[in-house]
Order: structure tokens, then C-alpha cells, then sequence
């Protein structure tokens, strides 16, 4: 009997391990080797599902996923990091290994907040690229984004609104994660035919990070997101609707005073959105956002609470957009 091969989302769903994830472990540490179906997909049997759960459990207990494969290969799962520190230890290195391994072997997953946080505050961008690297090889983006950039970002800022670090540094930091944020979202390539989200910071709004993390999960659900950056001009948004007809316009707003110099733009875009006969909604999410509803006068803006996660699936459930 020929054995089943599954595809990469198959075996997405049943490691919780991301489609990227699996592609970055295939092609960097060649931790699994997948056959090629008739269609060129990949095709993984249950003995790969099987390696990629025992690996996910390594470095879910902190194993770094390099010494994770070379366990696995070797036969010997009870194989600790102190062993493999101790084999290193007798190799000789150059200064660019040395520098590489140092970062490999204190890569702890208790402190990687910390971490970051150093190479944010000596402006040490090479090595906060480095350890960026080894953070995205090890862990699900899911879990990168809430547990680590997310935190990492409000850690930052708080200890700059405490005095204890620059703006300087503050800044450096943020731009850092959100360029990986933007670089994340290329990764998806949703079909053509899904729902358009336009998402944009509001009026006056310069926080990008919250409808950021919230584009990465719109992808997830399988939206096209289109970004237009922090306070696009109030004519470009009215100019996209009427040429576009997008499922949605989410805004993200951070300080209430902005959200209320906005009532006046939001009106006329529920007017607009009528006057045009077309579907959109539109979505008002944030800090400056404390209770789900309807915006008084209007038929199309909601505001909508709660982190990205929950906010899409609230997204969703207005659109009548059911999961699969």
C-alpha cells in the first residue's frame, strides 16, 4: 500500500507550526525531506509529521532548533544543551562563528524580551538582526508576534516614558520590529478573490504597530490587506472607495482626541459608502476604542475592541465571512 503524503498546510494544521516555519526548517537545517507529488507540491509522510512534533517540543523547552535536528539525526533525543555547548567548546572557531554561536547557545527563552532590548538600547543593529533570526527559526510567527515583539514593543516604550532609556533608542528599537513586521506580511500571498481590507492608522494617528499585528492576522483569515500607512490624507481615503469598493477600511486609533477630530471624516465616509451603493464597512479599532457598537449616526463604522486576534474574527463575523 503506498503511503499517504500530505500537504504543507496539513501539516501546518497538525504541528501548529507555520507553512514558513516548515519551509525554513526544510531548507536551513533539512530537518525533514519531502517527496514532490504529481502536482510539484510537497509531500510530506506521517514519519516527517511525527519529526517536526518532536522538534516543535525541543524548542518549545528552549532547545535551539539547530541542535534540535542534530539530536534528532543523531538518535539521541535526551541530548541537552550543556553536552552540545561542551562539543562546541572543543572546536575551533573564527570570530564570525564565535559571535554565531554565542548567540545560538544564550539564547534563552525565558529572556528573550530582554534581549532584544539590550541590542535595541546599544543600537546594536547587527546583532539584534542576528538574534531576530534565530528567534523566527525557532518559534511560530504567532507566537514570535504576541509573545515577544508585541511585549518587547510596550517594554520599550514604557522605559522610555520612565526616563530609563533615549528617545533615541526608543525609536531605533521600534522602527527595528516594524520592519520585520512589514517583511512578515509579504510572506502571505492570499488569493486574488479574498476580501480587500484597506487598513490605515487614523487621522493624526502615528502608531503603525497596532494595525500592524492586526494585518498579519487578516492575513491569516485569508483577507488581501493592503496598508496605507499612518494618517493617509482624508481625500485619498474617499478616492480609494470609489475606485476600489474595498470589503473594509479598518483605522487604528491610540489617543481619544484623535478618534474625536475624526467623527467628522468618518461621517462622511459612511455617507460616501452609501451614496456609492457598495458593501464596505468601515472599522474603528485601538486604546482610544472602549466598547464594541455601532458609531452614533452612521450605518457602516463600528467600533470594535480587543487585540488583532480577536478583533478580525469580530471583522468577520460583520462581514458574514465564515471560517472554512
Amino acid at each position: 500500500m503506498t503511503e499517504r503524503l500530505y500537504t504543507i498546510k496539513e501539516v501546518s494544521k497538525r504541528t501548529e507550526l507555520s507553512t514558513q516555519l516548515i519551509r525554513k526548517w526544510e531548507e536551513r537545517y533539512k530537518a525533514v525531506m519531502p517527496q514532490r507529488m504529481e502536482n510539484s507540491y510537497r509531500g510530506y509522510t506521517r514519519s516527517d509529521i511525527d519529526t517536526l512534533l518532536w522538534l516543535k517540543q525541543q524548542v518549545d523547552e528552549g532547545v535551539p532548533i539547530g541542535m534540535a535536528v542534530k539530536a534528532w539525526k543523531g538518535g539521541n533525543q535526551e541530548q541537552t544543551d550543556e553536552t552540545v555547548v561542551q562539543a562546541h567548546e572543543a572546536m575551533p572557531m573564527n570570530g564570525l562563528q564565535q559571535e554565531e554561536f554565542y548567540i545560538h547557545s544564550t539564547l534563552n527563552m525565558n529572556q528573550p524580551i530582554e534581549q532584544l532590548l539590550q541590542c535595541f538600547i546599544q543600537l546594536d543593529l547587527s546583532r539584534a538582526q542576528r538574534f531576530y533570526e534565530q528567534l523566527l527559526a525557532i518559534h511560530h510567527l504567532e507566537h514570535l508576534l504576541l509573545h515577544i515583539l508585541e511585549p518587547t514593543l510596550v517594554e520599550l516604550g514604557e522605559r522610555w516614558e520612565r526616563g530609563e532609556i533615549s528617545e533615541y533608542q526608543e525609536h531605533f528599537g521600534s522602527h527595528f520590529i516594524r520592519d520585520k513586521m512589514l517583511s512578515i506580511r509579504g510572506l502571505f500571498r492570499p488569493h486574488t478573490n479574498s476580501p480587500l481590507l484597506v487598513t490605515a492608522c487614523g487621522p493624526g494617528e502615528r502608531h503603525e504597530m497596532g494595525i500592524l499585528f492586526f494585518g498579519f492576522f487578516a492575513q491569516q483569515e485569508g483577507f488581501r490587506v493592503v496598508y496605507l500607512g499612518s494618517s493617509p490624507s482624508e481625500k485619498g481615503i474617499f478616492d480609494c472607495l470609489a475606485d476600489v469598493h474595498p470589503a473594509a477600511f479598518t483605522f487604528s486609533f491610540s489617543i481619544s482626541q484623535h478618534l474625536k477630530e475624526a467623527e467628522g471624516f468618518l461621517l462622511e465616509l459612511d455617507r460616501r459608502i452609501q451614496a456609492e451603493n457598495c458593501s464596505t464597512h468601515v472599522f474603528i479599532g485601538g486604546r482610544a476604542v472602549q466598547e464594541d457598537g455601532v458609531m452614533p449616526g452612521t450605518e457602516r463604522v463600528f467600533y470594535i475592541t480587543g487585540d488583532g486576534k480577536s478583533s478580525i474574527e469580530k471583522i468577520k463575523s460583520r462581514l458574514l465571512i465564515r471560517k472554512e
